[in-house]
């Protein structure tokens, strides 16, 4: 287990990320953890948002402290829960009962069922920087309807990660601002919020595939353009037979790809026929996707807060992915790979996994190892599409009649020349 170990903050802390990693390259803090938890004022009840890990909540809570820490991650969520039930286990065992994480009830862990509330008495924020800018303009917009001007405010984040653009509009529209040097490529700034903000619309959208709007709250992916990988993914399901049935939209986000689904349901007149299932990380996503369902006269999608598939159960006629390929700011396929890995426990005996990827990830491999029938539905300069059918799990759990039959199956069929097919398989 990591252990997280500063002299300048006095601070040691085991800590663990979910889902739990052993790879080298990836501990749960960084060094704008780091920078905050060495350089910002305490204070007697800090609000935290964005603690990927918990090494900001634990902190806080190891010293005592009242706090509130937000987050809208169900990953995060879970690290900051995990790693504060091993500090308060650690502090029963530890001798020097001054020096341990106070067991009683002090802090509020939030659970993201919406936005951030802050509780009145809140005297400072500690932000760890998010990617989107206008989540970042929203916390502080809520922060100053909420608690009013002057909260003291400390944002860290990787330098790399904050454009110039942003430092300028932090100086130009709040008070007292002062910007800390570099430290081990870390930024760290400190502020005042200012008597007003420049207005934000909460909410932004764009014409969907059946030319009504679709919106999303900050920070949900693409909340105000159409991706292209989308756009891509969205032409390729309208070639292949109707989707119908249990039908999961996996990392739904704004809902975009279930909003196609249901209009090209609508267009034969089976929208009757989907039962819509949306999983994401995300619950202001999810909140955002179940709203634009509700336009459109679709009121009982199931949502799923939650890691990939977990806790989904099935039989599943299809399930819908464009995966992504960070972790925060850190390129990783890990999240990926896992929805690869739940998917085959859940789709039905010909049920399908259809999947929107960056064709530099080279998922095929591993979609491979997992699924008997890979087949490459599309392909341009920048994505692939894939549909995957047959789980290797769901193989190996049936005995087929013929032992030859799944081979078969799975063998590109020839023609008389003794040519492939055109139609491409991985």
């Amino acid at each position: 287990m990591p252990t997280l170990v500063s002299t300048q903050c006095d601070i040691s802390l085991d800590l663990e990320s979910y889902p739990i990693s052993r790879s080298k390259d990836q501990q749960p803090w960084d060094a704008a953890d780091l920078y905050l938890l060495a350089d910002a004022q305490l204070g007697h009840f800090p609000a935290i948002l964005n603690d990927q890990w918990g090494a900001l909540t634990c902190f806080v809570a190891q010293k005592n402290s009242h706090f509130y820490s937000w987050t809208d991650s169900f990953c995060s969520q879970q690290a900051i829960k995990a790693n504060l039930l091993k500090q308060q286990t650690a502090s029963l065992n530890n001798a020097d009962t001054s020096a341990s994480l106070n067991t009683s009830s002090v802090g509020t862990v939030n659970l993201g069922k919406g936005k951030p509330c802050f509780p009145a008495n809140t005297d400072s924020l500690w932000i760890q920087c998010p990617k989107s800018f206008d989540q970042l303009h929203w916390w502080l917009t809520l922060a100053l309807e909420q608690l009013g001007p002057g909260i003291p405010i400390y944002l860290a984040g990787m330098a790399k990660h904050i454009p110039i653009k942003w430092l300028n509009w932090l100086e130009n529209n709040n008070h007292q601002y002062e910007q800390f040097p570099i430290k081990k490529k870390a930024r760290l700034m400190r502020f005042k919020l200012a008597d007003n903000l420049p207005p934000l619309k909460a909410e932004k959208g764009y014409l969907g595939p059946d030319k009504q709007e679709i919106s999303a709250l900050p920070g949900v992916f693409s909340r105000d353009h159409l991706d292209i990988g989308s756009r891509f993914f969205i032409d390729q399901l309208a070639k292949i037979p109707r989707i119908k049935g249990n039908v999961v939209d996996l990392g739904c986000g704004n809902g975009l790809l279930s909003i196609a689904v249901l209009d090209f349901a609508k267009q034969t007149q089976q929208q009757d026929s989907l039962n819509l299932i949306l999983c994401d990380d995300s619950s202001l996503a999810l909140e955002s996707a179940k709203n634009n369902l509700a336009k459109r006269n679709y009121q009982s999608p199931i949502l799923h807060h939650t890691d990939a598939l977990l806790n989904v159960t099935g039989p599943i006629d299809t399930i819908m992915c464009n995966p992504p390929f960070h972790t925060g700011n850190r390129i990783s396929t890990a999240a990926a790979e896992r929805m690869f890995r739940q998917s085959t426990q859940i789709l039905a005996e010909k049920g399908q996994l259809l999947i929107i990827a960056n064709r530099h990830l080279g998922y095929a491999a591993s979609l491979k190892q997992l699924f008997s029938s890979v087949e490459l539905l599309a392909s341009d300069a920048k994505f692939v599409c894939y549909r995957c059918t047959q789980p290797q799990a769901a193989k190996l759990s049936r005995k087929p009649s013929n032992k030859n039959s799944v081979r078969n199956k799975t063998r590109h069929p020839r023609n008389k020349q003794g040519k492939a097919p055109s139609r491409n398989h991985v």
